[in-house]
């Protein structure tokens, strides 16, 4: 059997790895656009200094998922704690919500934001994001923080993103299981809960998360897998219906009785014309050690700030940042058309502003800006999105998977459970925002 998996993200190493511990007999390529595994959980080391593609650790409460986490990472992990914010206001203020952190917003928020307990808007049909937010939350969190964060994160309204955009980002945000986020009403009771559940998170003991995929990668290559970096794949060759081979940019082809696809869905479907969120990254090495920021990850929506969100490395572990020093993550979401995209430079002294103003750095102690740029991190649940992945007929042999082949908004854990299901022939759920 000629197994070729396009994309060494975690879905796509995944497979090849649990295919070829199982010993099948099974030729297994993998195929990577990129010149290191990894996709969206890749990590950058420079100067002394690691970087992920913003907050990465492991999670999960599907104990099939956390066996294989343990059996990769064997003792090479430490456990962690969780710190995130969101910058309301003006202020850094936990997530999830306190009662504490609440009280300290101003007091029309507040006020108004009482009154919507009583007085939601009556939507007999909710489709929208902007749909699910207003009859959950009420007009007053929408308009002050909901609204113009979606607009900066996904460069389009909230009238125009499906429910399934809130369904899937904005309950799982919340790892306590007592927690609910699904209703004002939900964070109101979350809030008067006592102290939260201490959840642990595993993460690397040595690098960024890519680490993960570097193990993965180790045992594909020992049990006889074949990985090929900066190989960039141009779509499929089919025979009657059926999936023959995997066609490169170069013009090479590979024959294939079986294909799971794991890089953009658009690659083989244009005509779909389903959307994807580019993501900027401005890895940004300090002289000085950053006193004050003891989140991992904050939100920030107010849209005159160019990011929508900052990851802190050292909160993840001490040693991802050289002694003495400091780091940022600084994620600014666009598309391929955006100035800023083809050249980040521009943008150098507006963020630089922008992270001294919510105070993730001071003075003028940057050592470097470290950009990178990570092409379709986010699929954009647009009103009609479903209608167009319906409207895809995928030829017998081709397996589509991950974040950008199913056009599913997953965490690492959903991917590695989605690989694992895969090699037992299973179907996996995209429904992963019910499961609490």
């Amino acid at each position: 059997m000629r197994t070729v998996i396009v994309g060494a993200g975690l879905s796509g190493l995944t497979l090849a790895e649990r295919i070829l511990s199982s010993d099948t007999g099974e030729l297994v390529t993998v195929l990577e656009k990129e010149d290191a595994p990894g996709g969206l959980a890749r990590s950058f080391h420079v100067d002394g200094f690691d970087f992920d593609i913003g907050p990465h650790r492991f999670h999960t409460f599907n104990t099939e998922v956390d066996s294989y986490l343990r059996e990769i990472l064997a003792d090479c992990f430490v456990k962690i704690s969780r710190k995130s914010s969101v910058h309301m206001a003006g202020k850094y203020r936990n997530w999830p919500l306190t009662l504490a952190s609440v009280m300290g917003l101003p007091f029309p928020v507040l006020w108004k934001s009482f009154l919507d307990l009583f007085n939601k808007p009556d939507i007999p049909e909710v489709k929208s994001f902007a749909d699910f937010i207003r009859s959950r939350y009420g007009e007053n969190l929408y308009s002050f923080f909901f609204s113009g964060y979606t607009r900066k994160f996904t460069g389009i309204s909230a009238e125009e993103l499906h429910v399934d955009w809130a369904q899937a980002g904005v309950n799982r945000a919340v790892i306590d299981n007592r927690v609910k986020a699904d209703s004002l009403m939900s964070l109101v009771k979350g809030m008067l809960l006592p102290k939260p559940v201490e959840t642990k998170f595993y993460y690397p003991a040595t690098g960024g998360i890519q680490t993960f995929c570097d193990l993965q990668c180790k045992r594909i290559e020992t049990h006889g897998g074949i990985l090929r970096y900066s190989t960039a794949v141009k779509g499929l060759t089919e025979e009657n219906g059926v999936v023959s081979g995997v066609e490169l940019e170069s013009g090479e082809i590979l024959q294939a009785d079986r294909v799971f696809w794991t890089a953009p869905i658009t690659i083989l479907y244009p005509e779909t014309k389903l959307k994807f969120i580019n993501t900027l990254i401005a890895n940004v090495a300090i002289e000085t050690e950053i006193t004050g920021n003891d989140y991992q990850w904050c939100y920030f929506g107010h849209e005159d700030l160019i990011f929508s969100r900052l990851t802190v490395p050292r909160n993840f572990r001490a040693d991802c940042v050289p002694a003495g020093r400091g780091s940022v993550i600084a994620e600014i979401t666009c598309n391929s058309e955006t100035d800023f995209w083809k050249n980040p430079d521009i943008i150098r002294e507006q963020l630089l502003k922008d992270l001294k103003s919510v105070g993730a750095i001071h003075g003028d102690d940057v050592m470097f800006i470290d950009w990178q740029k990570i092409q379709e991190t986010y699929p954009v649940y647009t009103l009609d999105y479903k209608e167009k992945l319906s409207s895809i007929k995928v030829p017998e042999g081709l397996f589509l998977m991950g974040r950008s082949g199913s056009f599913w908004y997953n965490n690492m854990d959903h991917s590695i459970d989605q690989a694992l299901a895969m090699v037992k022939g299973s179907k996996f759920k995209q429904d992963f925002w019910n499961e609490r």
